[in-house]
């Protein structure tokens, strides 16, 4: 892949990598830190990326790791759970685990048109425009289902 392709096909995606990146670190500038390392690491493979046809998705599954590598180094045992870092004293742990089930309950409760939009926008971190394109459904509408979707979880939880 030539420096020219890799611009024009991986830079517009560091957005995308730096929210699913902030969702899993949760600190500005390890998220910074692992969108730098996700591009080092794809500048150094660029021979085989022309064989990568959906980038956004591979580069997602690639930031991914990379958080919960960088996760995994600063949890003393490095064992996760689901993806979810386990920070802090034990009683702390089972706290986490008991809302990210909650959480998972919740999202069952919601209709299954909702459940697709608010994870589109929330965990995708998919803009509005991008989620209208993908699911022809109008700005407004997704708006409004992601803001029930919300509500609904506020309610659940």
């Amino acid at each position: 892949m030539t420096r020219r392709a890799f611009e024009d096909i991986w830079l517009p995606l560091q957005g995308h990598f730096y929210r699913i990146a902030f969702y899993i670190l949760e600190n500005e500038a390890d998220a910074r830190d692992a969108v730098q390392d996700l591009y080092l690491k794809l500048w150094n493979m660029r021979d085989r990326l022309d064989f990568i046809r959906e980038p956004r998705s591979y580069g997602g599954l690639m930031i991914k790791n990379l958080c919960i590598d960088r996760i995994r180094k600063s949890v003393p045992g490095g064992e996760l759970e689901e993806g979810m870092a386990v920070k802090g004293p034990p009683d702390t742990d089972l706290e986490l685990r008991e809302q990210l089930s909650g959480v998972r309950r919740a999202m069952e409760g919601l209709p299954e048109s909702q459940r697709k939009l608010l994870s589109m926008r929330v965990i995708e971190g998919l803009s509005y425009e991008e989620i209208e394109k993908k699911t022809g459904l109008s700005g407004l509408n997704i708006r409004v289902q992601v803001s029930l979707a919300r509500k609904r979880l506020k309610q659940l939880l």
